[in-house]
């Protein structure tokens, strides 16, 4: 397995970038966006060499159920341009969002996102990116999430199954997904059914966590860093493991500081279910990032 996440550091050359991975201990990165062509092979190239693999480039946040017709294949025009930049660069994946019915935005709860229609539109316009593209290294997926398709594991392999394209796979963002009471306390039992159902297609995970506050009248369910929350990492970290090959999980939605936490958390659970993650070097990471939290992030903690 690959860990990955944000250097936030700004790198003056490839070489600095590699370094900054390396000191956290990451065997994956993402995917930076270079214009020029050169530099892209350059950067791909700084990468291989350095066993750190592109794991992700977003195509986040881009709406392909926009009900207005031309915003809507703009949209499409540029995931398929992102892909089409992801495969270039030999990224493991490229990661958009369902879509939302509404105009000029996205994400946006509807009742209609959840409808048939939706749900065929969506089969249709996956299916005509892949078809449009043709990625060879890079997997088009879709992120979980609680508002949009696909919601549920269940729904992802309705899509998978309707899309059937090899191009298309999973990227599982379980802390999206856990929205009710019952799957946030037995959220263990939820990540196992994820991985029973969607294993064979994961090819990117997400890691961060979530809380429920006690006292409230209704449900709220708040998003967090990693390992300031309840999400139960020991089932987590095992369900990734054991896939073959592994998925990479990336580190997402924090700050240095909370960065610095969420390593120590992240490399002591590892140590725990017996995991190491690839392109560490086999280095205790653990103590690597105690010795040098004050030196990186000092004012911040």
């Amino acid at each position: 397995m690959r860990l990955g996440g944000p250097v936030f550091k700004k790198a003056n050359s490839f070489e600095e970038e590699i370094a900054l991975h390396r000191k956290f201990g990451f065997g994956a990165a993402y995917c930076q966006y270079i214009e020029e062509p050169s530099k892209r092979k350059d950067y791909k190239q700084i990468f291989r060499e350095s066993d750190i693999v592109l794991a992700e480039f977003g195509a986040y946040c881009i709406n392909i159920l926009d009900t207005d017709k031309k915003l809507r294949q703009k949209n499409i025009d540029e995931i398929c341009r992102r892909l089409a930049y992801a495969d270039e660069m030999g990224v493991r994946c490229c990661v958009i969002h369902g879509g939302s019915i509404e105009t000029g935005d996205w994400g946006n709860a509807n009742p209609l996102n959840m409808s048939e229609k939706s749900f065929a539109e969506t089969v249709t316009i996956v299916q005509g990116i892949l078809d449009k593209i043709k990625p060879v290294t890079t997997k088009l997926v879709m992120e979980t999430e609680s508002y949009l398709l696909p919601d549920s594991p269940e729904i992802y392999v309705q899509l998978i199954k309707a899309i059937d394209r090899t191009g298309f796979a999973v990227h599982l963002d379980p802390v999206n997904i856990i929205a009710s009471p019952r799957r946030f306390y037995f959220n263990a039992e939820f990540i196992e059914r994820c991985f029973a159902l969607l294993g064979p297609w994961i090819v990117s995970c997400h890691a961060k966590d979530l809380n429920m506050p006690s006292k409230h009248a209704t449900v709220q369910i708040d998003e967090t860093f990693i390992g300031d929350g309840i999400l139960d990492y020991n089932t987590y970290l095992k369900e990734i493991d054991k896939l073959d090959p592994s998925p990479t999980l990336m580190i997402e939605h924090l700050n240095e500081s909370q960065l610095i936490r969420g390593l120590k958390f992240i490399f002591k659970k590892a140590e725990e279910v017996g995991i190491r993650f690839d392109g560490s070097e086999n280095r205790d990471m653990l103590s690597e990032i105690e010795d040098s939290a004050g030196e990186w992030f000092a004012p911040h903690l």
